[in-house]
């Protein structure tokens, strides 16, 4: 894989029906006519390295790929994902039929992320994170729009979590990769996950010249314990994300928009009066139709 300003750089793989199995991609994929706004798709999918019973793994994840289908995105960036949903995903029919997908492997007991692409990506980027080893993956796409070929990417990133200690490694982290798509000359860009971003006050982190969608900004908080009452008990002590059950009294930023999506030049692809959230409904039958 030859080296590149971000990282390494090649096709993503692509399911070969023939051989059954999965093919390194050419990294010579044409120009793709996209007659409507590119559509994408962001998800921390909760690795499952502990609280099976509560978490319900395997429920989560049936759920997950079902909204995914539906979804119907060109680009999906997953967060979090184990060897098991890793090995999951890439038996799914439809993500057989239709995806180039790239992952970094990783040991038993850890997580990474997974992008996923219809649209056959020129190349496939890692871009390694300043701080704690992980890597965003960005995917180059070739697009004609209204008559006009631009250079896009598109990029699944998980920035460093914990409230207050960690916002300036956050900073580091976001500076680092948006100074490094700058460098490849993009057109539009677009940078989508879990950016932990525990306080409105850290959107100062966001680099000049790169902006949140405002349809994904009027979505309000992904973190919210009054539509999800699971999240105080899926980390220890009612946790530190929760501030311990003491709440906004004591200044803890709750709920919170830890997932977001930044882009810049991004209108001329996206539509930015259109996006919503997906996966947040109940995925066990006891707890269809009670109150958050």
């Amino acid at each position: 894989m030859p080296e590149s300003p971000t990282g390494f750089r090649y096709g993503g793989f692509r399911f070969d029906d023939d051989q059954s199995r999965w093919l390194h991609a050419s990294s010579e994929a044409p120009s793709d006519v996209l007659g409507r706004p590119l559509r994408l798709a962001t998800l921390n999918c909760l690795h499952d390295h502990r609280d099976a019973e509560l978490l319900q793994h395997e429920r989560r994840y049936e759920a997950i790929l079902k909204e995914l289908e539906t979804l119907d995105a060109d680009v999906i960036g997953l967060n979090e994902v184990t060897r098991k949903l890793l090995e999951r995903v890439l038996r799914e029919p439809w993500v057989r039929r239709s995806y180039t997908a790239s992952a970094i492997t990783k040991p038993e007991g850890s997580f990474g992320n997974l992008l996923l692409s219809k649209i056959p990506p020129v190349t496939i980027d890692y871009i390694e994170q300043p701080g704690d080893g992980r890597h965003s993956h960005v995917a180059t796409l070739d697009l004609s729009i209204d008559g006009r070929q631009l250079k896009v990417a598109v990029c699944s990133t998980h920035l460093t979590a914990f409230p207050y200690l960690m916002e300036s490694r956050r900073m580091a982290q976001l500076a680092h990769l948006t100074s490094a798509l700058a460098a490849e000359g993009f057109d539009v860009a677009c940078v989508m996950g879990d950016f932990n971003f525990h306080r409105e006050a850290e959107n100062a982190s966001i680099p000049e010249g790169w902006a949140e969608l405002p349809a994904v900004v009027s979505l309000g908080p992904t973190w919210d314990l009054s539509r999800n009452s699971m999240l105080p008990h899926y980390l220890p002590l009612r946790n530190i994300y929760n501030g311990f059950g003491l709440g906004e009294r004591f200044g803890w930023p709750s709920p919170m928009r830890l997932d977001r999506v930044l882009g810049y030049g991004a209108g001329a692809v996206c539509d930015p009066g259109s996006a919503r959230i997906f996966a947040d409904q109940p995925v066990h039958e006891r707890a269809r139709g009670r109150p958050p």
